[in-house]
């Protein structure tokens, strides 16, 4: 029970709600970039790094400005990709067992979202925790 009153603390606030719009942007973005380095006939576990790495950059101006509500600067500008790195590493491996149980690439990295967005969240807050200055407007 604990356990859960927990869970719905951290993940039933307007915070999480409002990272789960920009992720869908987010998502969105890296989706559509993947199947287009896909139909490039880019690798399709580099075709998802890709596509999630040139989308980082809208997801951190819009959850600075509205998920977290802090101050840009160089150290956040740093940090913010690496919070991603757990999540990525996650996606590429899921990515790569989906092609390899015989799910089509096209709907590959889809199947890992469930997962990789409820880490991206955790731990995009502490790295906001730690680095971010409170926005003051």
């Amino acid at each position: 029970m604990f356990l859960l009153k927990k869970i719905k603390k951290k993940f039933f606030t307007k915070q999480f709600l409002s990272f789960l719009i920009i992720g869908f942007v987010n998502t969105l973005t890296a989706q559509l970039l993947y199947l287009f380095f896909v139909c490039l006939h880019i690798n399709a576990g580099f075709s998802s790094i890709l596509g999630d790495v040139i989308s980082v950059i809208v997801s951190y101006i819009l959850n600075i400005k509205f998920t977290y509500k802090v101050k840009h600067n160089i150290k956040l500008f740093v940090s913010f990709p690496i919070s991603y790195i757990p999540g990525w590493i996650i996606n590429y491996l899921l990515v790569l067992l989906s092609i390899f149980l015989g799910i089509d690439k096209i709907y590959a990295k889809a199947i890992s979202l469930p997962i990789t967005i409820p880490i991206n969240f955790l731990v995009m807050s502490i790295i906001m925790k730690l680095k971010g200055e409170k926005n003051n407007d």
